[in-house]
């Protein structure tokens, strides 16, 4: 039974938000079909409810709620006529607006407080449903509830200064987390970061649920991660050694954020022979369809014949850094 959901995707990057919503939701075999976009609003129709597990990968989706009602830009009295009762068992609730439209919050607040039972109490600080109103293009009224939550809030618990060991270089968790969704692994694969510094990606890879293996040239990091992935109650293989070391590996995906400049981080080796060095071997340890997720500051380095990049997506951290992160498969 198809099912349709309203994305409420994060302000900080909005296309590589839709893109990690949909492109998880495609591999996981939802079978996608974006109904209406409004800014940083997506309403998608898949073709069954979306498990719990799933709702909880997402690093840049804000929200999903389960949609009520989806109508042209109609009155809300119309709307009110037409929907079935709210139904949310012994549940509390919350009525929210989203966008109300010119429409008075008190009155869409009472008419739809209406379709749902008085046996159900109401708490505004911390119900178990929320009501949406959203009045745009489209009328929506949406249904959530705490099986619903993303990570988009709880990634920010792995954020570098609530971990005992950090890097002022380490990527941001919801970065870290949509690239490793991105990656395309199977719940029982393993994903390698052969440039793991203090750990940021293995910390999203081990918390997803996927085996996680890390590498880095310089020793002290291995002992980083390994801290930083005990603090959370995670773990990975982590090891010490130069992008040679993934030899010794079998994997499903690559995710990485290699160094971009500093010669201390690549023992003195340039960053455009260390990244032509990596990816030629990751064109070798990869099978065709498996997936190279890479933060880059120089998307121009990425040159290999026999890897392809599907997506790039600019991500500007200050007035002199921007990374991109690439979207890689083998062919």
């Amino acid at each position: 039974m198809k099912e349709k959901y309203l994305f409420e995707l994060g302000g900080e990057n909005i296309e590589l938000g839709k893109y990690e919503a949909i492109d998880l939701l495609e591999y996981e075999n939802y079978k996608p079909q974006i109904l209406s976009q409004e800014i940083n609003l997506l309403v998608v129709e898949v073709i069954k409810p979306i498990e719990k597990k799933i709702m909880r990968r997402f690093g840049m989706v804000k929200r999903v709620s389960n949609i009520i009602n989806y109508l042209g830009n109609v009155q809300i009295e119309e709307i009110i006529e037409k929907i079935p009762d709210i139904e949310i068992n012994n549940k509390s609730f919350a009525i929210r607006l989203l966008k109300k439209n010119g429409e008075s919050e008190s009155k869409i607040a009472k008419l739809l407080g209406e379709k749902i039972s008085s046996k159900n109490r109401i708490d505004l600080n911390n119900p178990d449903v929320k009501i949406f109103y959203y009045s745009g293009e489209n009328t929506i009224i949406s249904k959530w509830d705490k099986n619903m939550e993303t990570y988009y809030s709880k990634c920010l618990e792995h954020h570098v200064k609530y971990r005992p060991y950090f890097s002022p270089i380490s990527i941001h968790p919801r970065i870290a987390r949509s690239m490793v969704n991105l990656a395309r692994c199977p719940w029982k694969g393993k994903i390698i970061d052969p440039f793991c510094g203090t750990g940021g990606i293995l910390i999203e890879i081990a918390d997803i649920g996927i085996d996680a293996i890390g590498i880095d040239i310089i020793d002290k990091m291995k002992e980083y991660s390994l801290g930083n992935l005990k603090h959370y109650n995670l773990s990975a293989a982590v090891s010490c050694g130069d992008i040679e070391t993934i030899n010794d590996y079998n994997f499903n995906a690559i995710v990485t954020d290699p160094p971009y400049g500093i010669s201390t981080t690549t023992k003195g080796e340039g960053v455009s022979k260390l990244m032509k060095r990596s990816l030629d071997l990751f064109s070798i340890k990869l099978k065709p369809k498996q997936r190279l997720v890479m933060a880059v500051s120089k998307p121009e380095l990425i040159v290999q014949h026999s890897l392809k990049i599907i997506k790039c997506f600019e991500w500007y951290i200050h007035k002199s850094l921007t990374r991109y992160i690439m979207v890689i498969e083998k062919d």
